[in-house]
């Protein structure tokens, strides 16, 4: 599953018409498809975001066999269930949950749709199978930092009336601030509600045998304890690499969660703290009233995930500790650049297919891309602009297509109002075009000075005024009136940095540098130099 960057980006489709559903919503690609519906990526044109839209499927060729159930049936209940997701999800509301801004039917199609949050992470799933059990296994801290946001989404949703049933590390979304997002309540269950009748039929197993607690397993009625049973799985495959439960020549995984006793996992890992062992054997207990709730559970993790082992480091993304060690923060700020990775968005039951080699950039292809991202721009559709050219930059292998690529999104991201990110855009280009043209060529020096710009914007004054101070080594030719304009600005920007920072003797030296290139290269009766007088007037009144 790609995760590293928007790698089915198509920008051999930019120039195509894509469908819009409700009016809003443009569809791009399909990035997943679960038990009930797919998944797109799309935008919401209104509101120039980045969205999920999950259609439901309608299409009853290869539907699975159900006892009881016929086409029409099926296709009533996957409506019954995708309905129940739909309204059970929009009435949760927690930080571990994605959020849901809109449903609907296409007119078009009939389908029903729901627009939802679009995700940037990865899942837990991943982080175990790309974990070395054997010699670096996750911290214990790591494992509970993440079990403790997923009691805290349960206990919510415990509270609500709701049982998941469905808790795994493939329904657990990790987003690069360290937050664990509980994924697909398709199969969620709404206890004591008799407006919500049960949604599966005799024989039908609903839940994923690794996890399923025993009262799953042999189709008595489910709580919240049977959520709880998953969550101690998860921990368990979190630590080890492995549920408790495999099946193997004395039986199958339901054989063994209804007759098994839960192995101890200091067997498999003998470094766990004897406490969280006996933490999970009683949230493993077979009997469903003996078992912790969620709360429980999340105070008896709390201490462990906010403890630091002393080999332990703290990565900058994707660590569930991050959010008790900088809390109401994301992860520290790179202190330099480090490349332009494009954010990988992944919506509950995205199942996306394994990487592959992306095809090749030709300049007609890049030019294309170029020109359809600043008509998106000029619309007012910076994410589809950015998103566009991100995909296009991943399939340049070209280091001139690469580095025009990256400084038309430089562009779009300025434009957007994004100054952090595009300062550190044209910062690196910047110096790409510097090493490969030399200092004075126009599009470094364009770097150069949109960087300083973006610097200002974002209240960083020493570092714009360090900026615009190596932009205007370079006088522009006269005749050269766009670059005469921008030399001028820079020059401008200077005296009013330095003034606003109360530096008037640098101030007035900006402005004094202003006013002669300004004469040198509008001519004496330019309109501007009035206007420097005066400035320079307003200075003196504060330090003479």
């Amino acid at each position: 599953m790609p995760h590293d960057g928007l790698h089915n980006a198509r920008t051999e489709d930019a120039g195509r018409p894509s469908r819009v559903i409700a009016g809003r919503y443009r569809l791009g690609y399909p990035i997943g498809a679960g038990g009930m519906g797919e998944v797109w990526h799309a935008y919401d044109e209104r509101l120039d975001r980045r969205v999920a839209v999950k259609m439901m499927l309608t299409d009853t060729r290869g539907l699975p066999g159900v006892p009881g159930l016929g086409a029409a049936e099926f296709l009533a209940n996957r409506r019954d269930r995708f309905l129940r997701e739909i309204r059970t999800t929009a009435a949760l509301e927690h930080l571990g949950i994605p959020a849901i801004y809109d449903a609907g039917v296409d007119e078009t199609t009939q389908q029903l749709y729901v627009v939802m949050q679009l995700l940037r992470g990865r899942e837990v799933k991943r982080f175990i199978e790309d974990t070395d059990y054997d010699t670096a296994p996750l911290a214990v801290s790591w494992a509970a930092a993440a079990g403790v946001q997923i009691a805290s989404v349960l206990d919510e949703v415990h509270r609500n009336d709701i049982v998941h049933r469905d808790i795994k590390p493939a329904n657990l979304m990790l987003t690069p601030d360290g937050v664990i997002k509980v994924l697909d309540f398709g199969i969620a269950a709404l206890r004591g509600s008799g407006n919500h009748p049960r949604l599966t039929q005799e024989g039908m197993t609903i839940g994923t045998p690794p996890y399923m607690s025993p009262e799953q397993n042999l189709t008595n009625e489910v709580g919240p304890a049977s959520d709880i049973y998953a969550l101690a799985c998860v921990l368990y495959e979190l630590l080890t690499g492995y549920p408790p439960f495999i099946e193997d020549g004395r039986g199958s995984y339901a054989w063994h969660h209804v007759r098994t006793d839960p192995p101890p996992i200091r067997t498999r890992r003998p470094g766990i703290p004897e406490e969280l062992e006996d933490l999970l054997l009683c949230m493993l207990d077979k009997e469903p009233e003996r078992r912790l709730d969620a709360s429980q559970v999340y105070d008896a993790l709390l201490p462990w995930g906010q403890n630091l082992e002393s080999a332990d480091t703290l990565q900058d993304e994707f660590d569930p500790r991050q959010p008790f060690r900088r809390p109401f923060s994301g992860p520290p700020k790179r202190t330099t650049p480090t490349g332009y990775t494009p954010t990988v968005v992944v919506p509950a039951e995205a199942n996306l297919a394994g990487d592959t080699a992306p095809k090749p950039l030709t300049e007609t292809e890049a030019n294309e891309a170029a020109d359809v991202a600043a008509q998106l721009a000029q619309e007012g559709k910076f994410a589809q602009a950015a998103d566009l050219l991100a995909g296009a930059i991943h399939r340049a292998q070209d280091g001139v297509l690469h580095d025009d690529l990256m400084f038309s999104l430089a562009q779009v991201r300025f434009l957007a109002g994004a100054h952090r990110e595009a300062a550190v855009l044209f910062d690196e280009v910047g110096a790409a075009f510097n090493a490969r043209y030399g200092a004075d060529d126009d599009q470094a020096l364009l770097c150069r000075y949109y960087a300083a710009q973006c610097r200002m914007a974002s209240g960083e004054a020493t570092a714009a005024i360090d900026a615009f101070r190596a932009y205007t080594r370079h006088a522009p030719e006269p005749a050269d009136t766009q670059a005469v304009d921008r030399y001028l600005d820079a020059l401008a920007n200077l005296a009013r940095l330095h003034a606003a920072r109360e530096r008037f003797p640098e101030a007035r030296s900006a402005a004094r540098s202003l006013r002669k290139e300004t004469r040198r290269l509008r001519g004496p009766d330019a309109p501007g130099l009035a206007d420097i007088d005066g400035f320079v007037e307003r200075l003196n009144r504060f330090t003479d």
